[in-house]
């Protein structure tokens, strides 16, 4: 019998692998960890909204600029190109504009 202290880290890594149960534990941590960074996006771009005046000022346009385009189908688009930090936004009701997310 081989004692473990004399296989090297290696070979003991690479039969902790083997054990399916020590694979679907370091899958579950790894979506734990995405799954928690991907909220936190999600609250740092869902809390963001702009009004027309901020937008404009954001994108280095006039509000006038922006509510004429508001409607348009490329928007998102539009905004993305002049936007510092490449975000897309949409206009929502009540006028206010918030991230595509």
């Amino acid at each position: 019998m081989v004692n473990s202290l004399d296989r090297p880290p290696a070979a003991a890594n690479s039969e902790l692998l083997k054990r399916p149960e020590a694979v679907i534990f370091i899958f579950l941590a790894a979506l734990f960890v995405l799954w928690d960074t991907y909220l936190d996006l999600l609250d740092e771009v869902g809390s963001t909204t702009l009004s027309t005046r901020q937008l404009a000022q954001r994108l280095g346009t006039t509000a006038k600029i922006l509510r004429l385009r508001k409607r348009q189908p490329n928007f998102s688009d539009w905004t993305s190109s002049l936007d510092p930090d490449g975000i897309s936004w949409v206009y929502s009701s009540g006028g206010l504009y918030t991230p595509k997310i």
